[in-house]
């Protein structure tokens, strides 16, 4: 559920002769013309080179908190920490390789705790989970990721709450949705209502 889905998209980079591998990118949209610097940026802050709440990096500066909370407040954004700035694209195409395989992971948790299904079976569902249409459309907005990551988590601690009273998952994954993008996050408070009042 995890390797699988990420081995399809390293498979794909290849394929389609992407970096690291080949000269083109997965930066496309906003992705090229925004994200990248936000992300270089967030290098920045996180190596002691640059602030958290301002930059000079934004024509004549500006706050950068903002740019944070919305886009970069993901907990696998400091991976592009881990690679020089000449590597930033690598850096994004590891975050999102990851987030992938997290979103298999994490739906086939949902699938084992709550569904009579096959090992065969939890593993094609993942694949099939992580890989949606909604993933790979937009893979370019890299931040709305995370919501595939925690919706399974956060629809599982919603069948704990009610069925046997236990509240932790529910909090810290619907918690984790909200700090990794608020935009999304509300959509899924939104879900967590919907689906609360039909498992009800």
């Amino acid at each position: 559920a995890f390797f699988v889905p990420m081995a399809i998209m390293l498979l794909l980079f290849v394929f389609l002769g992407m970096v690291p591998l080949g000269k083109t990118s997965i930066l496309i949209l906003d992705m090229n013309a925004q994200y990248v610097y936000f992300f270089e940026q967030l290098r920045e802050v996180l190596l002691g080179k640059a602030s958290l709440f301002y930059t000079f990096e934004r024509a004549l500066g500006g706050e950068f908190f903002g740019y944070y909370t919305y886009y970069l407040a993901s907990p696998l954004s400091i991976i592009v920490a881990l690679f020089p700035k000449s590597l930033i694209y690598e850096a994004i195409s590891t975050i999102m390789v990851l987030k992938t395989g997290l979103c298999g992971l994490s739906f086939s948790i949902y699938l084992y705790k709550t569904r009579p299904i096959n090992s065969i079976g939890f593993g094609m569902f993942s694949v099939m989970y992580a890989l949606c249409a909604y993933a790979t459309a937009y893979q370019s907005n890299i931040m709305w990721m995370d919501a595939l990551i925690y919706l399974p988590l956060i629809a599982l601690g919603i069948e704990l709450l009610i069925k046997e009273g236990k509240f932790k998952l529910f909090i810290i994954s619907l918690a984790l949705a909200i700090w990794s993008n608020y935009y999304i996050g509300y959509m899924l408070c939104i879900f967590t209502l919907i689906y609360f009042i039909f498992f009800l």
